[in-house]
């Protein structure tokens, strides 16, 4: 009898601790901004963008293009929760992974050899759509490259 209480009050503890450690997460997160950010980049190349409430330098990005500023720089972000980044002039979209206290820049992506003369997004569900106003071209990513 003592057996059984034990072996019941051991299996409810189990269970009751999977409970807690299953709520602990919660599943299918969409991280998407609906809309582009325009952001300009201050004295120090740094974009804020209070909507979405990120912060950071644009200088690496910059030095990959081989340019020194950007008049504006076009943000989003896809449900992965990774962020899109591209400029006037940018040959490439940058995507970066969002880590405690730094962007990694995860993956650039090729559009314009001849560089984005007037670029913007456009939230699409399972991608994103760069266009590029001045030209009427668009291209479809995702955080792995062009679809």
């Amino acid at each position: 009898m003592q057996t059984i209480r034990v072996t019941i009050m051991v299996t409810v503890v189990a269970l009751l601790m999977g409970v807690v450690a299953c709520s602990s997460y919660i599943p299918y997160v969409d991280y998407s901004q609906p809309f582009e950010s325009a952001l300009a980049p201050d004295a120090h190349n740094y974009v804020h963008d209070e909507r979405y409430g990120i912060v950071f330098s644009v200088d690496p990005l910059l030095r990959r293009e081989n340019m020194d500023t950007a008049d504006e720089v076009i943000l989003i972000r896809n449900r992965s929760g990774y962020y899109f980044v591209t400029a006037s002039g940018f040959t490439n979209v940058y995507v970066l992974e969002p880590r405690p206290g730094e962007l990694k820049i995860d993956n650039d992506i090729e559009i314009s050899p001849e560089g984005l003369q007037n670029p913007g997004f456009n939230q699409r569900g399972d991608y994103i759509e760069v266009v590029d106003r001045a030209t009427g071209e668009s291209y479809q990513i995702n955080e792995n490259g062009r679809l």
